[in-house]
């Protein structure tokens, strides 16, 4: 079974929904942007619920895209 690239960049936010929403998107269009055209990557979000109520948790990851 082949194994997964390890990511170029991983980051997780933890904090109210709301706020963790809004700086996911900035932060993800901030990588793309500055990834784009120089490597060619996947950006991937994962959100999930925290551990208290009204908080989430969101990764992103940029990673090279793998050869077909």
């Amino acid at each position: 079974m082949p194994t997964r690239p390890r990511p170029l960049i991983a980051v997780r936010l933890i904090g109210p929904t709301a706020t963790v929403t809004t700086h996911a998107a900035t932060i993800a269009a901030q990588l793309v942007a500055h990834y784009d055209g120089r490597e060619h990557v996947t950006c991937r979000t994962s959100t999930r619920p925290a551990g208290y109520s009204g908080e989430s948790r969101t990764y992103i990851t940029i990673t090279r895209k793998e050869p077909r």
